[in-house]
C-alpha cells in the first residue's frame, strides 16, 4: 500500500518534472554581440557569439555573458513557475469531483420517483 502511493508520487514529480524540463529562456545582448539560453534549472544550453563579440575587450564580454545568463535565468524560473502553477490547476481540475448526487440518489435509476400524489 505504501509503495503505491511512492509510485504515484514519482509519476507526479516524473510529470512536473517533464513539463518543467521544456521550459528555455534567452536573452540577447543591445549590440548583439552574444546570446544565451538557458533551462528552467539554470544550465546553460546554449550560448552564440557575434564575430564583434570581443571587439571591446574581452572584459566587457565576459560582464554581458553574465548579465544575459542573469536575465534568461530570471526569466526561465518564471516560465517554469508559471508551467507549474498551470500543472496544479490542471491536476486539481481533474481531480475535482463531478457534480455531487444526494447520498440517496441511485445512479441506476434513470426514471424519477413520485415521494407525493397529487390531491386534487
Amino acid at each position: 500500500m505504501g509503495g503505491e502511493h511512492v509510485d504515484q508520487r514519482r509519476a507526479r514529480a516524473e510529470k512536473i518534472d517533464e513539463a518543467i524540463g521544456v521550459v528555455r529562456a534567452q536573452a540577447r545582448a543591445a549590440d548583439r554581440s552574444m546570446a544565451i539560453e538557458v533551462d528552467a534549472y539554470g544550465q546553460i544550453t546554449q550560448i552564440k557569439l557575434a564575430p564583434h563579440a570581443a571587439a571591446e575587450g574581452t572584459q566587457q564580454l565576459e560582464r554581458t555573458i553574465i548579465e544575459q545568463y542573469r536575465a534568461a535565468r530570471a526569466d526561465a524560473e518564471t516560465q517554469a513557475h508559471k508551467v507549474y502553477e498551470q500543472f496544479l490547476r490542471n491536476e486539481k481540475k481533474d481531480a475535482a469531483p463531478a457534480t455531487p448526487q444526494p447520498e440517496w440518489a441511485d445512479p441506476d435509476d434513470a426514471q424519477p420517483v413520485r415521494l407525493w400524489a397529487n390531491t386534487r
